[in-house]
């Protein structure tokens, strides 16, 4: 039992520290998006080179964060009679439909895994007039696709210990990651 608590905290740790890491980036983005938006309007001198690096910084950031994202339970979720389930009840119903997720993490690894893969290989370039290699964002494609993987692996060895015995296996970090009335 100490390996799977070993293993899941290492998973979550590696995520909290991505996720963090990715989420500071943010301000990086935010700075070039401004940068952009200043120059295209105010200036009217857009680069070349602005929007399209946005998007690549874009996508690299939605796909490494998803394994923090998973780990806090941020994602979207319409949870009408999943939220009136007890801890036990909601473990069940998320070991019942662990597979789907785990599935859809494997294809998008895989998919990503190939697309990075052929970027490096044939050292492949975006179709535009600034010409930027298409390696950086798509290799962050498939490493963000195994972290979300991972969380999700994470998980299921939470639910199936909750599952199974009705108690926790490790404190469940999205409960400690919401804030607090108040504050």
């Amino acid at each position: 039992m100490s390996l799977l608590r070993g293993v899941v905290r290492s998973i979550d740790t590696l995520n909290s520290v991505i996720g963090r890491a990715v989420a500071l980036s943010l301000l990086f983005l935010i700075a070039l998006v401004v940068y952009e938006v200043t120059l295209r309007y105010v200036f009217r001198t857009p680069t070349t080179w602005g929007n399209e690096l946005i998007s690549f910084i874009f996508a690299g950031y939605i796909l490494l964060g998803g394994g923090y994202t998973l780990l806090h339970r941020d994602h979207v979720a319409m949870d009408i009679l999943y939220a009136r389930f007890t801890d036990r009840t909601k473990a069940i119903v998320d070991v019942l439909t662990a597979g789907f997720v785990i599935l859809y993490c494997w294809i998008l690894l895989r998919e990503t895994g190939i697309m990075a893969i052929e970027a490096l290989e044939t050292g492949q370039r975006a179709s535009s007039d600034w010409s930027p290699p298409l390696f950086p964002v798509m290799v962050s494609l498939p490493i963000g696709a195994a972290l979300i993987l991972l969380q999700a692996i994470a998980k299921l060895i939470r639910d199936l210990h909750m599952a199974a015995t009705g108690v926790p296996l490790l404190p469940d970090p999205a409960v400690a990651h919401e804030p607090e009335m108040g504050q």
